[in-house]
């Protein structure tokens, strides 16, 4: 008894003094342990969530054509009304994996895509109208690389394969499944005449806007990250994508940096982050909003506000993002240079903050600030998001060319196609009904 009395004293005299050390201390110790813990590593606590995030809900909605023939054939206004959303479990997996010697580290991306027939209005069977984004990326070709003599026999050409502006194809089809084109089939068999006018990536057998992309760990592409080891306020940035440090733009436009969303350093500062986006093919900057308490944690709230796609007049840091020669106002970002020249131009939904001038070209936006616009909340002393709603639409523009039929009575216009939000809210909703 004698001994096990001086055990206990001891052990009292160590666990007064480690708690002394602990209170003087407090904040060094506190500081280390978190700090370790949010570095990526193999054994770190972040290491499980940023492999397999848990899943995101994904609401996607289609823009369906209500007056095709009218826009064809007599220059109307392109008139469109929202279908949807269709309700999709979003799953990210990272796979291939390599952990470099300068603290950071290489992997893959499978993206995987569930949907939820009883969150969605509508069935993946519904019928929808869209520009038909073959044909415009055509149209595009003759305005832009396809010389004029050239014309004639595109005209004949596109007469003969009964090509569309417009076309009419399920949800499932236009979003994930693809759909067969006339005009894609006779550009595989003509690939060796035309190949000096037409990208490489144009080349298709099947086109949709997430085509081949559900459950693939190559199109989301290859990123290097910073792990955050040998110094935390790197932890998350994206060094590099596609084994490269700069893409497709000129200048700061086409610089890899920000972070990859999972994550951020600690201690945000109350100005802005960086978010490199793959599908965008660039980097986005959020500005600092205000401090809000999403489920009661303390939070930053960084918005998409009107300078993200402002042009070069209005965000002079945007100027490098459009050529010299095009002139754009401010709403849109044009996604050609990533498209394989496809005329995409990503706005905010139904044009929100934008100038008004798209929606003068297209009947039917309705823009509505507490439903479309883009928001990243984060817990600012560990990075970590607690609310995130990520918006944004596809816009096909269309246009004449006086000497092809198909074309020649078209009005100009960005014609939006689709807008899909990528949010964390009600993932346990959704888990939980699947389930059930």
């Amino acid at each position: 008894m004698v001994g096990c009395n001086k055990i206990s004293g001891i052990g009292a005299l160590v666990a007064l003094a480690l708690g002394l050390t602990l209170v003087s201390t407090s904040s060094q110790i506190f500081n280390w342990i978190y700090k370790s813990q949010l570095v990526l590593r193999e054994n770190s606590s972040s290491f499980p969530m940023w492999q397999d995030i848990p899943p995101l809900t994904a609401r996607m909605y289609l823009f369906n054509v209500l007056n095709p023939d009218e826009v064809t054939l007599m220059g109307a206004v392109p008139s469109v009304k929202e279908v949807g959303p269709f309700v999709f479990l979003e799953h990210h997996h990272k796979t291939k994996l390599v952990w470099n010697e300068n603290n950071t580290i290489t992997y893959r991306q499978i993206r995987t895509w569930e949907f939820v027939p009883e969150l969605s209005d509508g069935s993946l069977q519904d019928k929808v109208t869209i520009v038909n984004p073959v044909a415009a990326s055509i149209g595009e070709m003759l305005r832009t690389t396809i010389p004029t003599w050239l014309h004639l026999g595109v005209n004949l050409f596109l007469k003969a394969e009964k090509e569309k502006v417009f076309v009419t194809h399920t949800v499932g089809d236009i979003i994930f499944n693809g759909f067969k084109d006339p005009l894609l089939d006779a550009m595989n068999d003509l690939k060796v005449l035309i190949k000096d006018f037409v990208p490489d990536g144009a080349f298709m057998d099947k086109f949709a806007f997430f085509y081949a992309r559900n459950g693939s760990d190559y199109v989301d592409g290859v990123f290097n990250m910073y792990t955050g080891a040998g110094n935390v306020s790197d932890m998350g940035r994206v060094h590099s994508w596609n084994y490269s440090t700069h893409k497709y733009f000129p200048g700061r436009c086409g610089t890899v940096r920000g972070g990859a969303g999972e994550f951020y350093p600690p201690h945000l500062p109350q100005t802005h982050i960086d978010m490199f986006s793959n599908d965008l093919c660039r980097s986005l900057r959020f500005n600092y909003n205000t401090t809000v308490y999403p489920s009661g944690l303390h939070s930053y709230e960084y918005v998409g506000d009107a300078s993200m796609f402002a042009n070069g007049t209005e965000n002079p840091d945007n100027r490098c993002f459009n050529p010299p020669s095009v002139y754009l106002p401010s709403g849109v970002y044009n996604t050609s240079v990533c498209r394989f020249g496809a005329p995409v131009f990503i706005s905010q939904p139904h044009f929100n903050l934008a100038d008004p001038y798209y929606a003068s070209l297209v009947k039917g936006m309705q823009p509505d600030p507490s439903k479309h616009r883009t928001f990243m909340r984060l817990e600012p002393e560990s990075g970590v998001p607690t609310d995130v709603k990520a918006r944004f639409q596809m816009n096909v523009l269309i246009d004449k060319v006086d000497d092809v039929d198909m074309f020649k009575k078209l009005p100009r216009s960005f014609v939006p196609v689709m807008w899909f939000e990528r949010s964390e809210e009600h993932t346990s909703e959704l888990q939980s009904r699947k389930i059930s």
